[in-house]
């Protein structure tokens, strides 16, 4: 909409004289095309890594304004960005970078290459898709048919609210990586797994009925649904050490357990 390209030019037209600012990044709803008239306006700013220190020391790496936006209720949602952190995403980035690197537009830049660095974020190859899956297809074996049968006959209802949480989140995640979907937060979870092309009939009824009723049989529907659509990658005779190894063994393997990949 006219008045978020403006605020957009506004915004270019205050940073464009500091020599810190590498470059401006539109992101989210405005840069998808899908934003409201209300929506606010989410930027990358692509500084220096003096600059990065600074704001880093500064608890100021992510900050809103309103200076410049030009319309009622909107905002600036800012985060700073260095092209190392481009880099660093692009090779190990998690889904909700990822993801908010996938529908952007440079609106301002001092670096040729910048629309490269961004685009690599979002270029993610198979293997890596196909890893993500079966680590979600270890995280539901376990909890939905280890923890989940535990805290139902032990009538633990901590475990059994974790265990059937996990559940839920890591088949809707599998299916997600086996679509090629970026997983963008929790608050979207639901509406991206309800939009996938290729789920199994009555997924998310699945998950609604496990969530509400966190039986050993609403998992074991859940947990054959997503057996039968990625099962194939992980098998069961890998399944306690892929999940030791995602779970158990983050802190030595340095890397994130799967759920905040």
């Amino acid at each position: 909409m006219k008045h978020h390209d403006d605020a957009v030019d506004a915004f270019v037209g205050s940073v464009v004289d500091d020599p810190s600012v590498l470059g401006v990044v539109i992101s989210g709803s405005v840069a998808r095309g899908t934003e409201r008239a209300g929506s606010d306006v989410d930027l990358y700013l692509i500084v220096t890594e003096e600059r990065w220190r600074e704001a880093a020391e500064a608890r100021r790496l992510m900050f809103t304004s309103v200076d410049g936006i030009g319309y009622d209720g909107g905002y600036y949602d800012i985060k700073l960005a260095t092209l190392s952190y481009l880099d660093d995403a692009a090779e190990r980035g998690d889904d909700p970078v990822r993801d908010s690197f996938s529908h952007v537009r440079v609106a301002f830049s001092r670096v040729d290459d910048l629309g490269e660095r961004l685009r690599r974020i979002a270029d993610v190859p198979d293997s890596r898709w196909d890893d993500l899956c079966a680590g979600f297809v270890a995280q539901c074996r376990l909890h939905g048919g280890y923890f989940l049968e535990q805290a139902h006959e032990r009538g633990d209802r901590m475990l059994l609210a974790h265990a059937s949480t996990h559940l839920a989140t890591s088949a809707a995640r599998a299916l997600l990586a086996h679509n090629r979907v970026f997983f963008s937060g929790p608050k979207y979870l639901a509406a991206l797994t309800r939009a996938l092309p290729d789920k199994p009939d009555g997924f998310d009824g699945m998950l609604t009925a496990l969530l509400e009723d966190p039986t050993p049989a609403a998992a074991r529907t859940v947990m054959d649904a997503v057996e039968s659509t990625v099962g194939a990658l992980l098998p069961e005779e890998e399944t306690l050490s892929r999940f030791v190894l995602d779970n158990e063994l983050a802190w030595r393997t340095g890397r994130s357990p799967v759920e905040y990949r």
